[in-house]
Parts: structure tokens; C-alpha cells; sequence
């Protein structure tokens, strides 16, 4: 026996410009649980009752529209999961941020040691001198907190001591 291949003619989903009298278009090319019930039970209306549907045969049908149903059910879980894990992940970003701008506001008055970084002739990044004053102000750039130490604004990162 000959196995044809699947063309525009012999496919059971065709677009609606290829399809001809006894082939249906299908825009969704998908079968849902609801289609495949239907298709399920108007094969069992139309069956020959002299020549009944084989026990397995149907058993597997059964076992394939379960499966169809519990991989639909995943997916929505799955989805409904990301939706949740997405606002979690908001909710953190925006705790970190108000925690940082309380550590940073808590900062204002207090000495702190500053380490900085120099770059030297080859433009290499090398350990500068540490810088000691006053938290002056605490300001905000592009929604992060960073502090004013002697009219210098540094990250709240480069901060290596604190004293009252």
C-alpha cells in the first residue's frame, strides 16, 4: 500500500481558497474538547449496530478526550500561575524599592564611608580613595535612592560604613 503525501487536497483542514465541495474549511485548525465530544457521540449515533464500535477502540477514545480535557485544564492552570507570578514579581520589585528609599531616608544625618572607584590612563577601573561625610540628602534617579555625601551623589552600593 502507497502512503500519499499530505497535500492542499488530501488534508483534513484546508484554508478556504483550496478547499473544494467535500472538504470543510476549518479558520481555527484546532479541535477542542467540545469538538471532539461531538464528533465522539455522532460516530456512536451513526454506528452499524450489526458491526458495533470495538471495547477498545472506544475505550481509547474515551482516554484520549480525558487527556484532551486535562491538558486544557493545565494550560489554564498554567496560565492563571504566570498572571499570579507576574503580580508577585511587582509586588517585590516595588517592596525592594520602598525598603531601599527607607534605608536611604534613614541614612540623612549620619556619617557614612563612601568607597569609590578612579579609572586610571588605560581606562581601566581601579580602587579611589574612600570618602567620609554627612548623608546630606537623599535623592531620587530614575526611581533609585541615592544619597548626597560633601555635594557628591553616590549609590546606596558603594556605602562601606555607617556611624551615627
Amino acid at each position: 500500500m502507497a502512503v500519499q503525501p499530505v497535500t492542499a487536497t488530501s488534508s483534513a483542514y484546508v484554508t478556504k481558497s483550496t478547499a473544494t465541495t467535500d472538504q470543510v474549511a476549518n479558520p481555527n485548525a484546532s479541535l477542542g474538547k467540545n469538538e471532539f465530544l461531538q464528533m465522539l457521540v455522532t460516530k456512536l449515533a451513526n454506528q452499524d449496530p450489526t458491526n458495533p464500535v470495538d471495547d477498545a477502540a472506544f475505550t481509547a477514545e474515551l482516554a484520549q478526550f480525558s487527556s484532551l480535557e486535562q491538558m486544557q485544564s493545565l494550560n489554564t492552570s498554567a496560565s492563571a500561575q504566570t498572571v499570579s507570578l507576574q503580580d508577585l514579581n511587582t509586588n517585590i520589585v516595588a517592596l525592594m524599592m520602598m525598603q531601599n528609599t527607607t534605608q536611604a531616608a534613614g541614612l540623612i544625618g549620619k556619617t557614612v564611608t563612601i568607597s569609590t572607584t578612579a579609572v586610571d590612563s588605560s581606562g581601566a577601573s581601579i580602587p579611589g580613595p574612600d570618602v567620609t561625610g554627612p548623608v546630606s540628602v537623599v535623592t531620587f534617579v530614575s526611581g533609585q535612592p541615592k544619597i548626597i555625601v560633601n555635594g557628591v551623589t553616590y549609590g546606596l552600593a558603594s556605602i562601606k560604613s555607617i556611624s551615627a
